[in-house]
């Protein structure tokens, strides 16, 4: 049985919806996908053939821990960069309510912070993320000459596009990862393990891996371009669940993931729109205030990053 049929029936068997990118379209495996994934909120999608995932997979292992000397792994020893030296929401972070460590950091830093073939594997998950929303756009309700306005420039250098990951300590007795929507156009998921999972109707389903594929979340900023239109997008809510020290001799979970966000400059975006049609867009709200209640309320124990 071929891998690519392996993967087509895994989607199914869950009832998730799963494309390839190609030739700058989206393709998927169900003759309504794209349907059902706008709907879902979410798909999954085949990694680029040649696209290196290792560096990723390595920082996901070892940022947290301690570094050494200047010739030690480049890999350990992120817990030093933190939000007072790269700016709100950057660098390393570590609550008590989840199980999560979190290293997160925008493009401008990559070069400056991330090992240099991390970097490379950085930039190919910001363009394949880039490639997956260019194709959405393009079967949305929204006039092309307004994508750049409506999107908040999220798909020039101007949008902010951050690498972020996730190490999960199963010693921690905490919630694995809050109930949240992101906050911006598309995400880009790397996730090897269960854990997991989505709200669909009130009810919580499990979003298994597949190898050799990423998942692509839509986040709050899509839908609320589109809610009013013929094609709304939804922003899907998930959490991972608690996860727990069954097996010491596995490594912990890990994830990573690359966000597009609209651009935080409010000369170049003045906030999040809602397209009218016949009408245009609408200011609903300014962006760098929304992200960051929207982040607020995901890392406090007793509310959700919901809007």
């Amino acid at each position: 049985m071929s891998t690519a049929w392996e993967h087509t029936r895994t989607a199914a068997r869950q009832g998730w919806q799963l494309a390839e990118l190609r030739d700058g379209g989206l393709v998927f495996t169900a003759e309504d996908g794209l349907r059902r994934a706008l709907e879902d909120g979410f798909f999954y999608v085949r990694q680029p053939d040649g696209m290196d995932l290792s560096a990723g997979d390595r920082f996901a292992r070892a940022f947290y821990l301690p570094g050494g000397s200047e010739d030690a792994d480049p890999y350990l020893g992120y817990r030093r960069w933190t939000a007072e030296e790269l700016g709100p929401h950057q660098g390393y972070f570590c609550r008590d309510a989840d199980q999560t460590e979190q290293f997160f950091l925008e493009s401008a830093w990559w070069e400056r912070v991330y090992p240099a073939a991390l970097v490379r594997q950085a930039e190919a998950m910001r363009d394949f993320a880039l490639d997956i929303q260019r194709a959405v756009l393009t079967h949305l309700d929204l006039p092309r000459d307004l994508w750049d306005e409506a999107t908040g420039h999220s798909l020039t250098p101007q949008g902010t596009h951050t690498l972020t990951f996730n190490h999960f300590r199963p010693e921690v007795a905490a919630r694995g990862l809050n109930i949240h929507k992101d906050s911006g156009w598309v995400t880009v998921l790397r996730s090897t393990e269960p854990g997991l999972e989505v709200d669909r109707h009130g009810d919580w389903y499990p979003i298994d891996p597949i190898p050799g594929t990423f998942i692509v979340n839509f986040g709050c900023a899509m839908e609320i371009l589109t809610r009013s239109t013929t094609t709304p997008v939804a922003a899907v809510a998930h959490r991972v669940v608690r996860q727990t020290c069954h097996d010491r001799t596995k490594p912990d979970r890990f994830s990573y993931a690359l966000f597009v966000d609209s651009s935080l400059d409010s000369g170049v975006c003045p906030g999040l729109f809602t397209y009218e049609p016949g009408q245009g867009l609408h200011l609903e709200t300014g962006f760098g205030t929304f992200l960051s209640e929207i982040l607020d309320n995901t890392y406090q124990e007793n509310s959700t990053g919901l809007y």
